[in-house]
């Protein structure tokens, strides 16, 4: 181990109750085995009980800075509040040397009946800072807050974005050794922003440990030397900031698939609709038969193998196939596919008259009709799929069914998307550089 760390977390775990009567009958009884003499038994869970943080281990040294992703619930802010001391683990233990400031929570110790200027010396006291280096720095707190305006008026009629810059300015001016944050850097318009990533910047490379949670990609980034994945509790990429960023963006694209197919069953019950057997990587279309000769049944995405799965890599072909039923002849038929984005319509369409195949004079039949994708370049995330069958020479669909499958790109391993989140499409381009003498 180095004899330079400030911060070391070995074998953290913390358990809480799934209910309020669990943990307070849990915590009473735990708190009477302690009165005893004896030891609580943290290691095992009881019933009702789970796993919030599992097992978390790392060093920190100077000057260090660690990011940590994972998704809702993944236990981030419990970690934090265990290093914080906010909670007591239950396994493991926690050490920190030097100043520590922290912020993990929008308006955590202010006291909203107290202006913002008496806030900034009970959070500049709370935080180590003598009055007299308050006094010093308060200028430079107000000015990086930007609060001139609001500084005499009670912080409960902030806004929570005025209350984290505040937060953060005391706890960043503070100039600590040790800083935890949990989510701020999302808050106040650009310049703000780009103000936190320059002091955070200066902090480092001042010495100061830094510990970031956030969502962001673009900041974990930019910020952090290493960084770690936790998924219920438990640390499952440990490492390169690339790597983690990867397993959280692979991750946030299953749980948007997840929530999709939950809320599309729910809706479907709702509206008294029969909800399909399985949406990915294909669905029984059989209930939705067409009044204009035409049904699509056994929608299915496969890859260049034939075998139907529901993820892809980045730029990996992949295969749409469709059985349709045609019970009338109908000219000028157009079977088309439309990809769609979470939060996005009609991220792109694959049309058979488009993509050079007119299907004419179309008899009575059973069809199967596949159309390859090649080289998609779809960026990593979920996508979902709506097929329709339409007519050059008539003015509606044929048929029309929404979300009928639906795939997951997985972040290549030799590429990084974290500019831009709202991206759907990769060029394909080429990088290409010549050195010239100045």
């Amino acid at each position: 181990m180095s004899q330079n760390w400030t911060v070391r977390a070995e074998g953290l775990s913390k358990k809480f109750g799934r209910s309020l009567k669990n943990s307070m009958r849990y915590g009473l009884m735990d708190s009477l085995t302690q009165l005893t003499g004896r030891r609580v038994a943290g290691e095992e869970l009881r019933e009702g009980e789970f796993w919030a943080v599992k097992d978390v281990s790392f060093e920190l040294n100077r000057g260090d800075s660690l990011g940590v992703m994972g998704v809702n619930g993944s236990g981030k802010s419990t970690l934090l509040r265990l290093l914080t001391g906010v909670y007591r683990p239950d396994v493991g233990r926690v050490s920190l040397r030097g100043t520590t400031g922290a912020l993990i929570a929008a308006g955590a110790g202010f006291a909203p009946m107290l202006t913002g200027r008496e806030n900034i010396f009970v959070n500049g006291a709370l935080l180590g800072m003598p009055r007299a280096t308050i006094e010093k720095r308060i200028d430079e707190i107000i000015a990086f807050a930007e609060l001139e305006g609001f500084l005499d008026m009670p912080v409960k009629n902030y806004s929570s974005g005025m209350v984290v810059r505040l937060g953060f300015a005391i706890a960043a001016m503070s100039e600590p050794e040790i800083l935890i944050v949990d989510e701020v850097l999302a808050v106040g318009d650009v310049n703000f922003q780009k103000k936190c990533y320059d002091y955070l910047f200066r902090l480092k490379r001042s010495g100061t440990t830094i510990i970031l949670v956030s969502h962001s990609v673009g900041a974990v980034w930019a910020v952090c030397d290493r960084a770690i994945f936790m998924d219920r509790g438990e640390v499952l990429v440990s490492g390169a900031v690339e790597d983690v960023i990867r397993a959280y963006d692979d991750q946030n694209a299953r749980a948007a698939k997840i929530a999709a197919h939950k809320v599309d069953d729910l809706s479907r019950k709702r509206l008294g609709d029969q909800p399909p057997q399985s949406v990915a990587p294909a669905l029984d279309l059989s209930e939705k038969e067409s009044n204009f000769g035409v049904t699509c049944r056994d929608i299915c995405v496969s890859g260049n193998d034939g075998d139907q799965r529901p993820d892809f890599l980045f730029g990996e072909d992949f295969i749409i196939s469709a059985t349709v039923d045609v019970t009338k002849p109908i000219d000028n038929f157009i079977l088309r596919y439309v990809i769609d984005a979470a939060h996005y319509r009609n991220v792109c369409t694959i049309d058979s008259y488009e993509c050079g195949y007119p299907l004419k004079n179309i008899e009575p039949g059973r069809y199967n009709f596949s159309v390859r994708i090649r080289n998609p370049n779809l960026r990593p995330g979920f996508y979902s799929l709506n097929v329709a069958a339409v007519s050059k020479d008539f003015g509606l669909h044929l048929f029309l069914a929404h979300k009928v499958a639906s795939i997951v790109v997985r972040s290549p391993a030799d590429r990084l998307f974290y500019s831009d989140p709202t991206a759907i499409f990769q060029l394909d381009a080429a990088f290409h550089s010549v050195k010239k003498d100045l």
